[in-house]
């Protein structure tokens, strides 16, 4: 081969290596995935049925994305958001999560038809929560909105009484009492730090921190926490990992393996305003004078076998009334599926 033609055909060659190498270096788009949850909490599991006394929720998500966009999001969502940290931060994951959930709460005793005025309200909550992610190996950040209703609308009643017919419980009687209908709303913002992680692909063991805020009639509040986990496939899970077991999306159902964790975590708070403690904002209702300063403790175990996952979860709250210094404690069972 002549010296001309053999050096063009390097030129070339070059030419092509760097186009392979940038086109390697770019992010490719992640195949995405779809994950369906069931979440239900309850008291009956540690024996009592006071203050929050069930909860349960259906969760849909998808993932994973590098952008958020009108094609992935629904276009109010992608509209509200598109300008905002969480979709234009760099070098990010993201997913999003669709949640339907429903809150129930009692006083300490419901077996009389009497207005207990020195406990919390009955209250039912029903409402929508939409949470979009953004993570990387260090960080991971979670931005909620909930919109829903309290009152009657929430059919608390019919659903506590049909679920204690169920468990053959005590069937409450103070309905008559519950706070008024209104509309909720609440912003939330949270994000999760990796602080350590051990480097044992097999038996890990990391350490989380925890902060976050939100403001609403539903709620305003901001807390901070931390949690610690045993396990494998850690990573895998960092992204979506919450202490409150009723806005559970499970990330280790896009997971194919078996893996699973062990954890044990807490939190304080700084509660501005409740409405399911407080009651109605623009009506009178029955009320409790709210305790500002709160704090939770919770433990459990997740663990998936192929598309599937399971959480199981444990938690103590203190009161969320200045009426006792009694803490809430209940279990709660989730399961995702990935597919």
């Amino acid at each position: 081969m002549c010296k001309v033609c053999f050096s063009g055909f390097k030129h070339k060659f070059v030419i092509f290596g760097l186009i392979m190498l940038c086109s390697a270096g770019a992010r490719a788009e992640p195949k995405t995935q779809n994950l369906f949850a069931f979440t239900f909490e309850n008291d009956f599991f540690v024996g009592d049925d006071a203050g929050y006394t069930n909860g349960m929720g259906i969760t849909f998500g998808q993932g994973v994305f590098n952008d958020f966009n009108a094609d992935n999001l629904p276009r109010w969502i992608y509209w509200l958001t598109k300008d905002t940290y969480i979709s234009t931060m760099n070098n990010k994951r993201r997913g999003i999560a669709h949640m339907f959930f429903h809150r129930m709460q009692t006083p300490e005793d419901i077996s009389t038809q009497e207005l207990l005025v020195d406990d919390v309200p009955y209250a039912g909550l029903l409402a929508w929560q939409g949470t979009l992610y953004a993570w990387d190996a260090q960080v991971a950040d979670q931005f909620s909105l909930y919109l829903g209703v309290v009152g009657p609308i929430a059919y608390a009643e019919k659903s506590q009484t049909f679920i204690h017919r169920l468990l053959s419980s005590e069937e409450p009687k103070g309905w008559d009492h519950q706070i008024g209908n209104e509309f909720v709303f609440k912003v939330e913002a949270q994000r999760i730090w990796k602080l350590y992680r051990s480097n044992d692909e097999n038996n890990q063991i990391d350490i989380i921190g925890l902060y976050g805020a939100g403001i609403g009639n539903l709620q305003s509040v901001t807390k901070a926490g931390f949690a610690i986990r045993w396990g494998t496939n850690l990573q895998h899970s960092f992204s979506t990992f919450s202490l409150d077991a009723d806005r559970r999306a499970n990330s280790l159902s896009f997971s194919s393996g078996n893996d699973f964790y062990l954890f044990f975590g807490g939190k304080v708070g700084l509660v501005f305003n409740s409405i399911l403690i407080e009651g109605n904002t623009f009506k009178d209702s029955h009320s409790a004078p709210l305790e500002h300063f709160q704090n939770q403790l919770s433990t459990g175990a997740a663990w998936n076998i192929g598309k599937n996952s399971f959480v199981f979860q444990l938690s103590s709250t203190s009161s969320s009334t200045e009426f006792t210094d009694k803490r809430d404690t209940f279990g709660a069972v989730s399961f995702s599926h990935g597919y």
